[in-house]
């Protein structure tokens, strides 16, 4: 029994250790995107440089030398790659021997690259600048002579170009003509009826898909959301962090489906996780100061509003926001400015010339908390009339 004990606490310890590990990871990887972000590359490599072993990071240093055209470097670091995502690694060395002017070598592992799983299309290889250094070439020609696409995968290219565009009635009309069953022409289908808003339809899609890849996870969790299946959401949200922990912008989201669960603390994990590696993304900040509103965390919110306030003045949302903290506490001159600064930016709100109109009264300048009960009046405010009434009429 006690041994039996003893293995419980070291595989529960062992636990902790490994999902503190995956933490750390990620909050480097996201710094790193932050570090890009602000231009400052040589901070991201250094973060890149520490994770080598790691594919993610790996990628990320690999196209960044390419990018800086430091080929040896690159293609070290790619070779390293190719032990934990051969097909990643590939395309990169192809485009390393590309810039290089090696182009025997370049088709060589481009082609090995088109022959595994997760090829780049046409379009996305021929962006790549490298490939301009051998595109006239004997070699990239009789590459090129062999048909390296199927027809369905030609069909489905041309199908994420349209969605790409916003043709999504196009996009559903080419799969309709399609002469295949595949599960990718099933998600193509939820992706192009997604983008019309056709929720019910998409979600249709993908009930034949037994697919754990991350894009079919990602789309049924942006279905869900979209739709207002919060509890679906929610429970597809969990599965997609775990299988894509290094896309930010997953942090966001499943916040915003737990706060439509009313789960603001755990959505305040998810923010704060976000927030840590990009403290002044406005989106995260405007997220997380109404999470702290409404669990309570004022204070919390207060320095969240005054920040965005900072970031990005000519928003009427953040001073509406702060002067409803200040007025909360009854700081009626911080109030009456933040109010009457998202008047200038929104004069005609009639909850504003409320609140300001009750700012003035307490601060006993009647004449003006009239002025403005009747403009909020006049906006259909029935708090604002009934003070106009009562204070107002002679």
């Amino acid at each position: 029994m006690r041994k039996k004990f003893v293995h419980i606490i070291i595989m529960l310890l062992l636990a902790v250790v490994c999902n503190a590990q995956i933490d750390d990871l990620q909050r480097d990887y996201f710094r790193a995107q932050n570090f890009v972000l602000h231009g400052e590359p040589d901070s991201a490599m250094a973060i890149w440089t520490s994770h080598e072993e790691v594919a993610e990071f790996a990628e990320c240093l690999a196209d960044k030398l390419i990018d800086m055209e430091q080929y040896s470097k690159a293609l070290e670091v790619s070779r390293k790659l190719e032990k934990v995502n051969q097909s990643e690694a590939q395309f990169r060395m192809s485009r390393i021997y590309a810039g290089m002017g090696f182009a025997e070598e370049s088709v060589e592992y481009l082609g090995r690259h088109l022959a595994g799983k997760g090829a780049r299309t046409y379009s996305q290889i021929i962006r790549c600048k490298e490939y301009e250094n051998i595109n006239r070439t004997q070699e990239w020609r009789d590459f090129w002579e062999t048909p390296r696409y199927s027809k369905s995968d030609e069909t489905f290219a041309d199908v994420v170009y349209n969605i790409s565009c916003g043709n999504y009635d196009y996009a559903i009309e080419i799969l309709d003509g399609a002469n295949t069953n595949s599960w990718k022409r099933n998600y193509l289908y939820a992706k192009a009826y997604y983008g019309l808003e056709k929720y019910a339809q998409a979600l249709k899609c993908l009930e034949g898909i037994n697919s754990k890849d991350v894009e079919v996870i990602a789309l049924r969790f942006r279905i869900e959301k979209a739709s207002g299946n919060y509890a679906l959401a929610y429970e597809t949200g969990k599965a997609l962090l775990a299988i894509d922990r290094y896309n930010a912008e997953n942090l966001l989201d499943f916040a915003e489906v737990c706060m439509n669960q009313k789960k603001y603390l755990e959505a305040r994990r998810y923010t704060g996780r976000y927030l840590q590696c990009f403290p002044d993304n406005e989106k995260a900040l405007y997220l997380d100061a109404n999470l702290a509103l409404l669990s309570e965390y004022k204070d919390d919110a207060l320095v969240e509003a005054s920040q965005l306030i900072a970031q990005n003045p000519s928003n009427a949302e953040y001073f509406k926001m702060r002067g409803e903290l200040y007025y909360g506490y009854e700081m009626w001159d911080f109030a009456a400015y933040d109010f009457s600064m998202a008047l200038d930016i929104t004069p005609d709100d009639a909850r504003l010339n409320y609140l300001l109109g009750m700012c003035r009264y307490y601060q006993a300048t009647y004449e003006k908390a009239c002025f403005y009960w009747r403009r909020a009046a006049t906006g259909k405010s029935r708090e604002a009339a009934d003070m106009y009434y009562r204070y107002c009429e002679e």
